[in-house]
């Protein structure tokens, strides 16, 4: 298995930069969104959802972007699948990535529903939508409360040891250093390597 970047965009502009975020957070930032996005976009392999994946990215990029907070907060997702219709410089790095206009109701569906509900599994976003719930839920492991039996694919089970270790091996990495993503991304791909 191995990570595969879905975007036209390079590693160093896959994340969104801290201004972007409505709360400074070492919970919810820029490092979790990291994780997350490496997580997703291992789960577009392991589950067969590869064409998911630009998409996939681009939710997971604005997830966490509306929080104010750290704490259990419903309203950050709906707040945030506002901002891809309202925020010019999320919508410009979106589309450098290859998002299209037509992506953006996908993409605001799964984000507004990652924090609370679920939708139906004949809803056309679904997939998308579980996708990055899984995703992030792996990051829980920040947090020392990662539930598996809450995760919608069976196969997002079987990373939860890698997302331990990715956890560990990359919490010492400051987010605000320009090559992070870069740097936890040859991480994984050195545990991946090592795991199969």
């Amino acid at each position: 298995m191995i990570l595969v970047n879905p975007t036209t965009l390079p590693l160093g502009e896959l994340l969104p930069p801290p201004d972007f975020f409505a709360h400074q957070s070492s919970k919810h930032g820029v490092s979790h969104v990291g994780r997350v996005m490496i997580h997703g976009l291992l789960l577009t392999e392991l589950t067969g959802h590869r064409d998911q994946a630009l998409l996939l990215w681009a939710a997971i990029f604005a997830h966490d972007l509306a929080r104010t907070g750290d704490g259990i907060c419903h309203r950050h997702g709906p707040d945030a699948a506002e901002l891809l219709r309202t925020s010019p410089e999320i919508r410009r790095r979106l589309f450098a990535g290859g998002i299209v206009e037509a992506d953006l109701a996908a993409i605001a569906a799964a984000v507004r529903t990652h924090s609370h509900g679920e939708l139906p599994p004949d809803h056309p976003h679904y997939v998308l939508t579980a996708l990055l719930k899984d995703a992030d839920g792996l990051d829980r492991v920040r947090l020392e409360d990662l539930d598996p039996s809450y995760f919608r694919f069976p196969a997002t089970k079987t990373l939860a040891p890698f997302a331990e270790r990715l956890f560990r091996e990359t919490g010492g990495i400051p987010s605000s250093d320009p090559g992070y993503l870069a740097r936890i991304w040859s991480r994984a791909e050195l545990l991946i390597e090592t795991e199969t």
